[in-house]
């Protein structure tokens, strides 16, 4: 049982740490506006622009401002693998259930040439990896196992599963000024409360009694950031803004340990895995006075952030590199009461060595690289204090095949991936 234990240490220590981040940490759908648009990088319409630009709220018409939006996630990534040719037919993880709430909140007051805004949203993470029958990681975890408890008996096991989640939730607080007629700047700062669970499982067999190993634990870090921003607005038809958020040094503590094997994450073990950077700059143009189009460009700094080492030593931050998205969105007001949208956004992940960053748990799970989204849908006025927003996105990915380098054979894992979503938001003012 020493060598039993021993060898989980060494496993798990090195791999498991990583499952609740594997996604890209910062997020941009934390709207329903920008679900159906894809750019609100320079907007001055809708409280939810405390997130996309905070030195355009003093575009706001005097008074207070709310907007309170949820998104529903149905996420289908999937991947299939043979970890040696002995094995009788191709293995398959698939992700299983739907993420229903991912909610945000915005309020801004204001008057005359400032405002002050807050409000709480999902920054990072946003979702779970959810594989009831396990995934390639499981499996090769369970394979390296039997490899070196074979001699005590064990000869298979079964009943994988794997089960993480990540929310970053960010409490902003920001002040907005006009410097002129054109002119505006804001500086603030959010608070980010991030949460991870991280739960997996396995039965091994062959000896009486089976031996069923769990693990089950959370990860918590707090920390805070700043955030600086300008809006000019060129004409009545032209606006462009940026905003620069600062890489929020976060160091997970592990706690609520409640798995069979407790040796993995004792309560109080740390980790270190920052939110990046990012900049972020729009412009927004009014073609006709029904016709508009957006243009964002998004900039995430991830390897200046902390995030570890791979078990090979290597910088995780640097190996991942840094990434960019950049967004397209046209709208067109078909009534006066009545705003159709349609948007389209690229990301691309700069990978110093793709291979190596998959070596951690929760990539091939949640699948991170390039891929493309699009989204519709419509804002109708139902008075002139009250909007409501819906918006319907997809995100595509091409069929990719990653090598398992850490594994023997360096088979190839194919990886297929589509998500969808729905967002509803509701804006108020008074």
């Amino acid at each position: 049982m020493k060598r039993l234990i021993s060898c989980f240490t060494l496993l798990f220590a090195l791999i498991f740490p990583f499952v609740a981040n594997a996604q890209m940490d910062n997020l941009a759908n934390m709207s329903a506006k920008w679900i159906r648009l894809n750019a609100r990088n320079a907007a001055f319409d809708g409280a939810d622009i405390v997130n996309y630009n905070p030195a355009g709220l003093v575009k706001l018409d005097d008074g207070l401002h709310f907007s309170l939006n949820n998104q529903t996630l149905f996420r289908s990534p999937e991947h299939k693998y043979m970890l040696n040719p002995y094995m009788t037919s191709v293995k398959e993880g698939k992700q299983d259930g739907v993420d229903a709430f991912l909610p945000s909140f915005y309020v801004a007051y204001k008057k005359g040439k400032w405002a002050l805004s807050t409000g709480a949203y999902i920054t990072g993470g946003g979702a779970s990896a959810d594989y009831p029958s396990g995934s390639v990681n499981t499996a090769m975890i369970g394979y390296q196992m039997l490899g070196t408890i074979g001699p005590m008996g064990y000869s298979n096991f079964d009943n994988q599963s794997l089960k993480a989640s990540s929310y970053y939730l960010a409490i902003p607080l920001g002040f907005s000024y006009a410097i002129a007629e054109k002119l505006s700047a804001s500086i603030g700062g959010r608070y980010i409360i991030a949460n991870n669970h991280t739960k997996a499982s396995m039965v091994f067999h062959g000896v009486s009694p089976d031996y069923l190993m769990s693990v089950d634990y959370k990860n918590e870090a707090r920390g805070f950031g700043g955030i600086i921003g300008l809006n000019y607005t060129f004409s009545d038809k032209l606006n462009v803004a940026v905003h620069y958020e600062t890489k929020v040094k976060l160091e997970f503590e592990s706690s609520d340990n409640k798995g069979t094997y407790k040796a993995l994450a004792p309560d109080g073990t740390k980790s270190d895995r920052d939110l990046p950077a990012a900049l972020y700059a729009g412009i927004a143009y009014k073609v006709t006075e029904k016709f508009a189009a957006a243009f964002d460009f998004n900039y995430y700094f991830q390897s200046k952030a902390n995030w570890g080492e791979t078990s090979g030593g290597k910088d995780l931050s640097k190996e991942a590199g840094d990434c960019y998205h950049l967004a397209l969105g046209l709208s067109y007001q078909i009534m006066p009461k009545l705003q159709l949208s349609a948007g389209c956004k690229y990301i691309h992940f700069g990978y110093s060595d793709q291979e190596l960053y998959y070596t951690q748990l929760g990539a091939y799970e949640t699948v991170k690289y390039d891929n493309f989204n699009i989204g519709i849908g419509a804002g109708y006025k139902v008075t002139d204090k009250v909007q409501i927003d819906l918006g319907i996105g997809r995100t595509f990915w091409k069929d990719k095949s990653i090598k398992a380098i850490t594994w023997p054979t360096r088979p190839e894992v194919d990886i297929t991936n589509k998500a969808y979503v729905v967002a509803l938001g509701v804006d108020v003012s008074f």
